[in-house]
């Protein structure tokens, strides 16, 4: 047996809060990855909703990608918690970006009004005629522009759900970025009152 490893390790575990009680903090590095995908595949479900052909779900799904995408990023700010100086040289870049990305930043204003009530209104075409018309479906945030660049380029497609593919291919290429680190901090850590 490991020499950090009690022989019976029953009693600490018992000490450890469940995970998602007291604090709601994670309670060890791992869980931070799980909680920061669980709101990644939460975003993917609301891209998959605006495909279904109903526009509540085509709504529900564009709010979903805009709420639980910028959970994603919540969720890996909690790695702080474990290894602040990890967290930020990993995080500084990613956050200067997004700050900087108008995608980035449409999302968070999207998701910020979202959950404050101020509901954005949302066009949806019922009908389409003639070409060069949008289809059926189609999506549009009404009163606000839709962004023109990423990451430095020009987003060709303007659609509201090309938008949204765009933002959560980029919360993959995060989540998985953030995977190596918080490995790193996870095989440094030790369960509380361990020595």
């Amino acid at each position: 047996m490991a020499k950090d490893v009690p022989d019976d390790i029953s009693e600490l575990l018992a000490k450890l809060p469940p995970i998602g009680t007291t604090s709601g903090l994670p309670s060890m590095p791992m869980h931070v990855l799980n909680r920061a995908g669980t709101m990644l595949r939460l975003a993917k479900l609301g891209l998959e909703d605006m495909s279904v052909g109903s526009q509540d779900r085509a709504i529900l799904g564009l709010f979903s990608v805009a709420v639980f995408g910028r959970a994603v990023t919540s969720a890996l700010q909690n790695l702080r918690t474990f290894d602040r100086r990890a967290f930020d040289d990993w995080y500084a870049p990613w956050l200067s970006e997004m700050n900087d990305d108008p995608l980035c930043r449409y999302f968070y204003k999207l998701r910020s009004d979202v959950l404050k009530g101020i509901s954005p209104i949302i066009g949806y075409g019922l009908a389409s005629f003639g070409p060069g018309t949008p289809a059926v479906g189609t999506l549009n945030v009404i009163n606000r522009p839709s962004p023109t660049v990423h990451r430095g380029q020009p987003i060709k497609n303007a659609d509201v759900r090309h938008l949204c593919e765009l933002y959560v291919t980029y919360l993959e290429e995060m989540v998985t970025s953030a995977a190596s680190v918080i490995n790193a901090v996870q095989d440094g850590w030790k369960f509380p009152g361990m020595v």
